[in-house]
C-alpha cells in the first residue's frame, strides 16, 4: 500500500514538473529555434564539401531578434565546455548579412539564420541569412563535426545542436538515419 502511494505521489510531481512553467532546468532562447540540420555530406567527408553540414537558426516570433552573441555547437563542444575554434560558432557584432533599412544584427521575425561550416561569402536569400563559419579543417574530420556519435550507447541520440544566447539554451538532438538532414 505504501508503495502505491508512493508512486502515485511521484507522478503527481512528475506532471506538476512538466506542466508548471519555468521547472526546466534550461530557459528557450526566447523567439529562436534550432531547425533544420545538415549533418551528412554527400561522398566522403572532404575540405570541399563542408558547406552540406549546417545549422538553421529560426526566428519564429513576431518580432526581430538580436544574434549578437549566439553561440552555436555540437554536444562533443558543449560537453568539453568549448566556446570557440572548433564545433563552434559564436556571431560577432556585424556577422549577420542584411537587407538595406534591415537593422544590423537582427534577425527579423520569420527568418533563418544559416550557418554553413565551410567557407563563402555571407549573403541574403530572401529570409535565409548564409554566414560561413571556415571551419578549421583540423576540427572533427575535414571540418566536418557534425554527426559525432552516440559513443558506447546505441540508443543515445547520434548527436545535439544546442544555441545559446544571453545564458538561454535550447537544443536539437537527432540521430543518423543515413540521411543527410533532419
Amino acid at each position: 500500500m505504501l508503495n502505491r502511494i508512493l508512486t502515485a505521489f511521484a507522478a503527481v510531481l512528475i506532471v506538476i514538473g512538466l506542466t508548471v512553467p519555468g521547472t526546466s532546468a534550461a530557459a528557450d532562447v526566447p523567439g529562436l529555434r534550432v531547425g533544420t540540420i545538415g549533418y551528412n555530406a554527400h561522398g566522403p567527408d572532404v575540405a570541399d564539401n563542408r558547406n552540406a553540414e549546417f545549422v538553421d537558426v529560426v526566428n519564429d516570433s513576431t518580432a526581430g531578434v538580436s544574434v549578437v552573441g549566439l553561440l552555436i555547437q555540437d554536444s562533443w563542444a558543449r560537453g568539453n565546455n568549448r566556446t570557440s575554434r572548433c564545433n563552434t560558432t559564436t556571431l560577432a557584432a556585424g556577422a549577420l548579412p542584411v537587407t538595406d533599412g534591415q537593422p544590423a544584427d537582427v534577425l527579423p521575425a520569420g527568418h533563418t539564420l544559416r550557418v554553413f561550416m565551410g567557407s563563402g561569402t555571407a549573403s541574403v536569400d530572401g529570409t535565409v541569412h548564409k554566414v560561413f563559419r571556415n571551419m578549421d579543417s583540423r576540427c572533427g574530420l575535414n571540418g566536418h563535426h557534425l554527426n559525432n556519435g552516440p559513443g558506447g550507447n546505441r540508443w543515445a541520440p547520434w548527436d545535439t545542436v544546442w544555441i545559446t544566447l544571453g545564458g538561454n539554451s535550447e537544443s536539437r538532438s537527432y540521430n543518423f538515419t543515413r540521411g543527410y538532414t533532419a
